[in-house]
């Protein structure tokens, strides 16, 4: 998305109003703004009846919806079908004539927040244990059935007012469909190709170009659409940093109906923290987060696990498209820059040769 502006300042009135669309009994006590992301998004403290708890409201910047109202469809989805640990929606609103819409409130869950770069620093074993759980909660998700098309997911529920999603996975559905994969992966990457002959590594585009179409064409089916997480990455998580337990996955208004192979595949390069293997305390671990993952699969969805065995160097290919496409905002001291660059070329090069 393009052009995104900066998420609002809502007034502590104002989140109270919106509070209170869900329980009318809430008081806000505290408000705090998180710093990351584009939404407007509050940790508050509500009370009533003498009982405090927090709670999170995530809004529209803007009153544009970008993926809100299919974001807490979503997590209510994850929630009545699956183990993933996701906040529970407590109601959304996704319009209202006063109110900063759309917005959605939830349940704060524990764990910490740590920075996408702290891949590379987590234990092996903290690391193993991330991956082992997050392959278990993809086979979850990836065995959810209910799309036929591939693209971004949406929703046709009714619009709802404080209300709290019913988690009818029936609702979901794509935005602007592809019936055929290679088609929709066509355009997926070449959004990502243009974005990259902009980038810091554009001296390999035409290359990657060629290689990319010529990939394509080569893929054999059949290609069965699923729920893919696709917006990887420590960032997205709430974490216990010393033993790798996940304790939350946040932020699903990126996800997209695609082939599970090419979700695993994002996941695996993008928490192998490869991409930061340029710097001289972090390693290449991809195959020790494939073996986890796949291990984790396996015991949810044994038969689907089969097709991940054999990795698709298309795919992460596209993954280390993006690492590159979005590299600037990457926090790397100045000087490990350009050893960086050097490394994650020099692994593209590997890869297209």
């Amino acid at each position: 998305m393009d052009d995104i502006p900066e998420a609002r300042e809502i007034s502590e009135s104002t989140l109270e109003e919106m509070l209170q669309t869900v329980n009318l009994a809430w008081k806000l006590q505290k408000a705090t703004p998180a710093e990351d992301g584009f939404c407007s998004t509050y940790q508050v403290t509500v009370s009533s009846n003498g009982t405090t708890r927090k709670r999170y409201v995530k809004a529209s910047p803007d009153g544009q919806p970008y993926s809100i109202p299919t974001e807490a469809r979503l997590q209510a989805t994850l929630n009545t079908q699956t183990t993933i640990p996701v906040p529970n929606v407590l109601g959304i609103t996704d319009d209202h004539e006063t109110l900063p819409t759309p917005y959605f409130i939830m349940e704060a869950l524990t764990g910490e927040a740590v920075a996408y770069e702290r891949i590379g620093q987590l234990e092996d074993e903290a690391l193993r244990r991330l991956a082992r759980e997050l392959g278990e909660y993809l086979a979850e998700l990836h065995s959810i059935p209910v799309l036929e098309n591939f693209g971004h997911v949406r929703h046709d529920g009714p619009a709802l007012t404080g209300d709290r999603p019913s988690g009818d996975p029936e609702i979901l559905t794509v935005d602007d469909p592809y019936t055929d994969w290679p088609t929709c992966l066509q355009a997926y990457a070449t959004r990502e190709l243009d974005r990259h002959a902009e980038s810091s590594f554009s001296e390999l585009t035409p290359q990657l170009r060629h290689w990319v179409e010529a990939s394509i064409e080569d893929l054999q089916g059949p290609f069965e659409p699923v729920l893919g997480r696709n917006d990887h990455g420590l960032h997205n998580l709430l974490i216990d940093p010393a033993t790798g337990e996940i304790t939350a996955m946040l932020d699903w208004g990126y996800t997209l109906a695609v082939p599970a192979t090419f979700d695993f595949e994002f996941a695996v390069y993008l928490f192998s923290g490869t991409f930061l293997a340029g710097l001289p305390d972090v390693s290449d671990r991809r195959p020790l987060v494939r073996e986890a993952m796949l291990d984790g699969y396996r015991t949810v969805a044994p038969d689907r696990a089969n097709v991940l065995v054999t990795p698709e160097p298309l795919y992460e290919a596209l993954a280390m498209t993006r690492i590159m496409n979005d590299f600037h905002h990457l926090d790397i001291p100045e000087e490990s820059e350009p050893t960086v660059i050097a490394r994650i070329s020099n692994d593209l090069r590997a890869l297209l040769d």
